[in-house]
């Protein structure tokens, strides 16, 4: 597994481009359309309720 080190998101084209680079240097290019970001956006959400929840809990 690779360590993230920066990730962008722009809007080009009525298209969304996400750029993830690693700690490394070695960067991926992703386009993705509106309705695929919400979701990632949703499940990252979620990842980070349930994490605060579980820290509030313990």
């Amino acid at each position: 597994m690779k360590t993230l080190a920066t990730i962008a998101v722009t809007r080009v084209d009525g298209e969304y481009c996400i750029r993830i680079e690693d700690r490394s240097g070695d960067t991926a290019v992703y386009r993705a359309v509106s309705d695929q970001v919400v979701d990632f956006a949703d499940s990252l959400n979620d990842l980070v309720s349930d994490e605060d929840e579980e820290q509030a809990v313990g």
